[in-house]
């Protein structure tokens, strides 16, 4: 499928771009802006386009994904005849192992990581695997409604009362850590996974919504049938501009000084609160857009090259994000090379170029017929040595083998 595996790997460059500022640049470096300094025409264009279409953007594009990534094993678990019961420890098991990836790489790498929420959601998503689609949506829905008529509502009252948002958006001192050395980094990344662990049920409340979309999407085959679905997408894309212009784009523009600079943290905070709306939205624009080319790759013609790099970065997302981790790790961090890009535009070239070199390396495996190396670790640790899923129990498996030995 060109769409998901497009978004997948467009979206880790979003999530690029947004960690720079946000989180490779924040321990140890209080002074660093939410956007990074803007000193030019050119950092003002892209301080803009960030606010737009980077910040809290690739996470819930991302996330939506996530959801459509568990409804599409359940359908192919579903065509091969699996038990519920046992279709759902499939799931599970596959979804506890990347929250452990996840936390792995949230203590010893990265605190900013997403795979362990990823894991602990995909498994509640694994346990909704017999309830309807209408059920689900209802509720994604209303949640989602109650959740962005509240921010809008904040958000108006915000700009007409004049509230000072001024050091609620900044980040919390969680401690004091010297994160120029490895143990204060490890410890101050343990007392961040320790938070994140119990601030868990308010992710799952802003995320599960999007997730539960993408998990419909899969199964009512949403992507596989864009005509059909055509009026519920172009919805969806509605939705997005409007939060795009009418959040995101006023954000950017107090930034740069176009409209007051006190309106900038309001928008910000209703960005954090809301953004998460936009991931399906995207999907639909990238749907949308990309219709053309999926019923190329239906009719048996191959995908143009432009697309197959992010399709082939799309197929080894977890690969890709763990890469950024790395790298960024070793350019940024203090106890590494500590490089700490101050501007927009260079944060972003930072960002654009750590993307492109995943761009590049999993094209080289696509070419070698090669899986990423943490999805074939993370398919082995699920699934067993045979890559698949095993229908039957080892009682099964032995009733079975009876029965063939029989019958020779």
């Amino acid at each position: 499928m060109v769409v998901p595996d497009v978004a997948r790997g467009m979206a880790l460059l979003g999530i690029a771009i947004a960690n720079i500022p946000t989180a490779w640049l924040t321990p140890g470096a209080p002074h660093t802006a939410f956007l990074g300094s803007i000193n030019n025409i050119f950092d003002q264009v892209l301080a803009v386009l960030t606010t737009m279409f980077a910040h809290n953007r690739g996470l819930p594009l991302f996330s939506t994904l996530l959801g459509f990534g568990v409804g599409l094993i359940a359908m192919s678990l579903w065509r091969k005849q699996f038990p519920a019961k046992r279709a759902r420890q499939v799931i599970l098991r596959r979804y506890f192992f990347l929250a452990l990836f996840g936390a792995i790489h949230l203590i010893f790498i990265f605190y900013g990581d997403i795979m362990f929420y990823y894991g602990l959601t995909g498994i509640i998503l694994g346990l909704l695997l017999t309830v309807r689609d209408k059920i689900l949506s209802i509720v994604a829905y209303v949640v989602l409604a109650v959740l962005t008529a509240a921010g809008t509502l904040f958000l108006m009252w915000a700009l007409v009362s004049g509230l000072d948002m001024s050091g609620v958006t900044e980040s919390t001192n969680i401690g004091d850590f010297d994160t120029t050395t490895l143990g204060g980094l490890l410890a101050f990344n343990a007392t961040t996974f320790a938070i994140n662990f119990v601030n868990y049920p308010f992710y799952l409340v802003g995320y599960a919504p999007i997730m539960l979309i993408g998990f419909t999407w899969a199964r009512r085959g949403v992507l596989v049938d864009v005509p059909s679905h055509r009026k519920e997408l172009w919805t969806w894309v509605v939705i997005g501009w409007i939060y795009i212009l009418g959040v995101g784009l006023p954000w950017g523009l107090s930034e740069i000084g176009v409209l007051p600079n006190e309106y900038a943290e309001t928008f910000m905070f209703a960005n954090l609160m809301n953004g998460a709306i936009t991931g399906p939205a995207l999907l639909a624009m990238f749907a949308l857009a990309l219709q053309p080319f999926q019923d190329r790759v239906n009719r048996g013609e191959t995908p143009p090259v432009w697309l197959k790099a992010p399709m082939a970065l799309g197929k080894r997302s977890m690969s890709g994000y763990l890469f950024q981790s790395f790298a960024f790790f070793i350019i940024c961090y203090p106890v590494v090379l500590g490089i700490r890009p101050d501007s927009v535009s260079a944060q972003i070239g930072l960002a654009v170029g750590v993307w492109g070199v995943s761009l590049i390396l999993a094209w080289v495996l696509e070419k070698a017929d090669m899986q990423g190396p943490f999805e074939k670790v993370h398919r082995r640790l699920s699934y067993g040595p045979t890559m698949q899923p095993e229908l039957h129990t080892k009682k099964q498996r032995r009733e079975l083998e009876a029965r063939g030995n029989a019958a020779q």
